[in-house]
């Protein structure tokens, strides 16, 4: 069954082909619609939560001096914070 005969299902809240690994069909949509479209339609907390969870997890893998890497991520984290800032701003 190729992609075109199947139908799109809402799971857990989520559209999507039910049962199946959802990374490449949630990437089309991204792709299609476009970062900047998606980011308009959706609650900014959410992409800022997400750009932590990822940043946090490749940060302990740079191979850097533990004084770059803690300066790093004390960057990252002031960072965060001032656009968690700029969000709440922004959602009042």
């Amino acid at each position: 069954m190729n992609l075109l005969q199947k139908k799109l299902e809402l799971s857990n809240g989520y559209l999507g082909y039910g049962g199946q690994d959802q990374l490449g069909f949630h990437l089309s949509v991204l792709t299609n619609m476009g970062l900047l479209t998606a980011a308009r339609h959706t609650n900014l907390s959410l992409w800022l939560e997400a750009l932590k969870g990822v940043v946090r997890e490749k940060l302990p893998t740079v191979n850097a001096q533990p004084e770059v890497a803690e300066a790093m991520l004390n960057r990252f984290n002031q960072a965060i914070a001032d656009l968690e800032a700029v969000i709440e701003y922004l959602e009042q």
